[in-house]
């Protein structure tokens, strides 16, 4: 739900602090609407990797660099699932926001990554066994996933940030190159849904942003 109108704090405060503010949310993140594919371009790619180097700090500095919370689970395969971080009104963090089970950061961006490639008219393959002059390999590695929120008077702000780095390697050269893209939008609650909202924006903007980047 769209902020519509200006809503005092205190009621803001009742309806972010409403349901399960303090602990964990799971979110299924479902993939970026597609859009027209390109003419081919006679190459295919494969995404050899997706590494996770995010850095989680214990007391941050701003909202916006990941940390978990020191009362829940923090193990690895915790942390390849984390997106974000409630917050009260007083900006005290509350309960984490995971991907539910079976999805990664790592995995949202590769299928993020194959989505700009796909639209771009690259065929896509699965097996280094399908590689042929033609194919693009991809490794990538995630520096920024990450969603908060920023609260005032008027208005409660969800914000997602994704940076990568890839390395594309084909027959003929090797780059590097980087994505950053940062979604942003106003709601009256920090509902689940309003989350997967501002995430899906921040990887539609990021396959779009890669694309242009893609010969």
């Amino acid at each position: 739900m769209k902020l519509g109108i200006a809503l005092p704090l205190s009621l803001s405060c009742l309806l972010l602090l409403g349901g399960c503010a303090t602990s964990r949310s799971v979110l299924d993140i479902p993939p970026p609407a597609s859009k027209a594919v390109s003419a081919s371009a006679g190459k295919e790619v494969l995404v050899t990797s997706v590494s996770d180097r995010r850095r989680f700090e214990a007391n941050p500095s701003s909202p916006s660099i990941p940390s978990l919370d020191p009362g829940e689970n923090q193990s690895a395969d915790i942390k390849a699932r984390a997106v974000g971080r409630k917050r009260n009104t007083f900006g005290k963090a509350l309960g984490d926001i995971l991907l539910k089970e079976g999805q990664t950061v790592e995995t949202l961006t590769a299928t993020s990554i194959r989505q700009a490639f796909a639209e771009k008219g690259y065929k896509l393959i699965d097996r280094k066994e399908q590689a042929t002059k033609n194919t693009v390999f991809v490794e990538a590695a995630v520096d920024k996933f990450w969603s908060w929120l920023n609260i005032s008077f008027s208005a409660l702000t969800l914000n997602t940030e994704i940076a990568s780095e890839l390395s594309l390697k084909s027959a003929e050269k090797t780059t590097t190159t980087t994505v950053s893209v940062k979604a942003s939008d106003n709601y009256q609650t920090g509902m689940e849904e309003n989350w997967i909202e501002v995430i899906n924006k921040a990887l539609r903007a990021y396959v779009d942003e890669l694309k242009t980047k893609l010969e």
